[in-house]
């Protein structure tokens, strides 16, 4: 195996397959679509805000600078953390999981989830941990894939860490966040910017086949490519309000 296909056997998400295709913003819609989410929302300068799952910082950097916010950045991949403080020393991006949080309860204006529910271990766990740094009315910013069609998550031969081993549907990702305390205020469907970013994939590496020998987790690629074109993934902005405090025990279901 030579150093090249080792790298690209490495988890996607470090491997810097998506990173460099995508210019540094790991994810569909860039920092076009962070925008959008932001010029909703209307935080005050200053407002304290977690980017979870942040990556290098790019969105970290772009909401202190653009919107005179108080962001931090969390992220559980030293490795890609690392990128970011060399990339900007002066980020403050923490290594911690969606999970469990270092903030204090209710002190967060904001939370954003860029591409990063699909992929933590446990979703309720991550947004009741969500629940618990917001303050009351606080904002839940989450861009994501979602099934627009059934999915046959068992069948479809991914690693747990895949973003599309989560997959799920709209009515689901709704009732997700309803059980953990927040109401839905936006709903977008951003499907064709995820159309652009496996356009640059393609572009960048010639095929998708280096994204799916990181995916798959039993080597038969094209059982996979099958079972995830009949979900039909598509790609969504979604902003949630908290607007219940979760009891001690729904925190721990």
């Amino acid at each position: 195996m030579t150093a090249a296909s080792k790298s690209a056997c490495s988890p996607l998400y470090e491997s810097g397959l998506v990173e460099k295709a995508a210019g540094g913003v790991m994810r569909p819609g860039g920092l076009a679509l962070t925008a959008r989410a932001f010029d909703y929302c209307a935080f005050s300068p200053g407002a304290d805000v977690v980017d979870v799952g942040c990556g290098t910082g790019i969105t970290v950097e772009f909401l202190r600078d653009t919107y005179g916010l108080n962001a931090i950045g969390i992220d559980p991949s030293a490795v890609i953390l690392e990128r970011g403080r060399q990339r900007n020393s002066d980020l403050p991006l923490l290594q911690g999981s969606g999970e469990q949080l270092p903030m204090a309860a209710g002190t967060m204006d904001g939370v954003v989830a860029e591409c990063t529910l699909s992929v933590v271990a446990d979703k309720q766990k991550a947004l009741a941990e969500f629940n618990r740094i917001l303050v009351p009315g606080g904002r839940l910013i989450v861009t994501d894939l979602y099934a627009r069609a059934v999915a046959r998550t068992g069948a479809m031969g991914l690693r747990p860490t895949s973003c599309l081993a989560g997959i799920t549907t709209r009515e689901d990702w709704f009732s997700a966040l309803e059980d953990r305390g927040f109401t839905t205020e936006l709903w977008e469907d951003h499907t064709p910017k995820l159309t652009e970013f496996v356009i640059r994939m393609i572009m960048e590496h010639g095929s998708l086949e280096p994204f799916w020998q990181c995916e798959c987790e039993n080597g038969n690629s094209r059982m996979t490519q099958d079972a995830v074109k009949e979900a039909r993934p598509g790609y969504f902005l979604l902003i949630g309000k908290k607007t219940r405090e979760l009891a001690e025990g729904d925190r721990h279901e």
